[in-house]
């Protein structure tokens, strides 16, 4: 005959204390180790972003009756990008600015700021070592609204 103790109430407490202290540990550690190593926001300040839309939806209707047009290109380590009218004359005096943004990770993005070389060529030096799947966002900082974004 077998001898064992009787399953008593306060057994059962500690299982399911035990049960539920393991389960929402390895969450809060799943938490914390997902918020870290990505944030979850694609654009810095979405809210506002979100809120501001019909202001982004007039610049872009605004950019697109201007008919400009925007190409890249990398040469030795720096970053040219050519800016055209509809006509296919060069856009000058613009205030480029942009980034660099690396795919998955925010931390390893690099702002450039462009100056114009020639008429309607801007250039910029690579500040960091971007390979493929990288994308440039570039957008005037002046009056005139222009912004494109372009794969490396």
């Amino acid at each position: 005959m077998a001898w064992f103790r009787p399953l008593r109430g306060w057994h059962v407490l500690v299982m399911i204390l035990l049960f539920f202290g393991v389960t929402i540990g390895v969450n809060a550690t799943f938490i914390t180790l997902a918020v870290r190593t990505h944030p979850g926001e694609d654009v810095p300040r979405s809210y506002m972003q979100g809120v501001n839309y019909n202001d982004t939806l007039e610049r872009r209707r605004e950019q697109a009756a201007l008919g400009w047009s925007a190409r890249f290109n990398t040469v030795d380590g720096a970053l040219l990008v050519e800016v055209l009218d509809r006509s296919g004359a060069a856009v000058t005096e613009l205030s480029l600015e942009g980034l660099i943004a690396h795919p998955t990770d925010s931390t390893r993005d690099c702002a450039v700021v462009f100056t114009e070389t020639r008429p309607g060529v801007y250039a910029a030096d690579m500040p960091c070592e971007a390979d493929a799947g990288w994308s440039l966002r570039a957008r005037n900082a002046g009056e005139r609204p222009f912004e494109f974004v372009s794969e490396l």
